[in-house]
């Protein structure tokens, strides 16, 4: 299912420079002309009026060539990009759609019936995970450096190590992705739903506001586990051994472990990884009573779980979150 659209790096979308290809094929053209240079010949020779048959002319098709395209991180080095297919119907797509790589698992649909894509590198018995675009394109750089790194991990195999798999769940809530960069709108899925405060646990209906994000009115959901985003990777995580996940929001206020209160795995792990990022930790206190939440319901069954949050709604921060990658595939209980 990846397609051609270009996926953003931490910034604005950049536009690919395009080369045609139109020359015609020397040897046709020879060939043709030879042909053409008996006909004559052969009239000549009979004295029969022919008419003049005009010569064929054969026209290569262009050929649209994408350039490379560079997005810029927090180092001056190029980072990757990622072009997967575009999914814009709310219909899921037929079973003999066209065929998906190896490492992709379909493991829902969005209230839109979009798909819940999880890429999958490596085959050990260790599992752990990354989740962008909870809060959609609100957050759309979090969707961005899942891109990043789909385009990266590839060519580097070597960053998974033999007893590890990683799993990167792209966006878990891609109806948000029509909107704008950082859209109000783009927040909560097509339901109105905040998928972070949808978990069952320490869910509260209506949720509170003091010290929470407030910048516009959603729900909780008609009940915990009510949206078909939040039941798909639930289900999935239990069907698996994730012994850790990072779930990527933004911005700026820092490192979250999981776990009301924190677990010993999600604070061994924050420790971890604040060692090699510049995130703060412990994290900013805006007075929020966070409900509902994926990391604290991971917690709840035996994951380790971080709610990182990105330095702005701009950037990937992608050679830090490599950094923090290479921490959680070797961190250790």
């Amino acid at each position: 299912m990846i397609g051609s659209w270009i996926i953003e790096r931490g910034g604005r979308l950049e536009a690919s420079e395009l080369a045609e290809v139109s020359d015609p094929n020397p040897t046709l053209v020879f060939a043709l002309t030879a042909i053409a240079a008996q006909e004559t010949e052969a009239a000549r020779m009979t004295e029969v009026a022919l008419s003049a048959t005009p010569t064929p002319t054969v026209t290569t098709t262009p050929t649209l060539t994408p350039s490379a395209t560079r997005t810029k991180t927090i180092t001056p080095s190029p980072t990757p990009t990622w072009t997967p297919h575009a999914t814009r119907t709310p219909t899921r797509p037929p079973a003999t759609a066209t065929p998906v790589p190896d490492n992709l698992t379909i493991i829902g649909y969005s209230v839109q019936g979009r798909p819940l894509q999880v890429f999958r590198f490596g085959t050990g018995p260790i599992e752990r995970m990354l989740i962008s675009g909870i809060h959609g394109n609100y957050e759309w750089n979090t969707i961005a450096l899942a891109d990043q790194l789909l385009a990266y991990l590839p060519h580097h195999p070597e960053l998974i190590p033999p007893d590890k798999t990683l799993f990167i769940l792209r966006s878990l809530n891609p109806d948000a992705e029509i909107y704008e960069h950082n859209s109000l709108d783009g927040r909560a899925n097509a339901n109105g739903v905040d998928l972070n405060r949808n978990w069952p646990s320490h869910w509260v209906a209506g949720g509170p506001r003091s010290g929470c994000w407030a910048r516009k009115q959603l729900t909780t959901g008609a009940y915990a586990g009510s949206e078909p985003e939040t039941v798909a990777l639930m289900s999935f995580l239990l069907a698996h051994h994730v012994d850790a996940l990072i779930n990527y929001h933004s911005a700026a206020l820092g490192i979250f472990p999981g776990g009301q209160p924190p677990d010993a795995g999600s604070l061994s792990l924050a420790a971890a990884v604040d060692a090699v990022s510049n995130y703060p930790y412990p994290p900013i206190d805006t007075g929020c009573h966070f409900t509902g939440q994926l990391i604290d319901w991971a917690s709840d069954n035996g994951i380790a779980a971080l709610d990182i949050e990105l330095t702005n709604h701009r950037d990937t921060d992608f050679q830090q979150n490599l950094a923090i990658l290479a921490v959680l595939l070797a961190w250790r209980r």
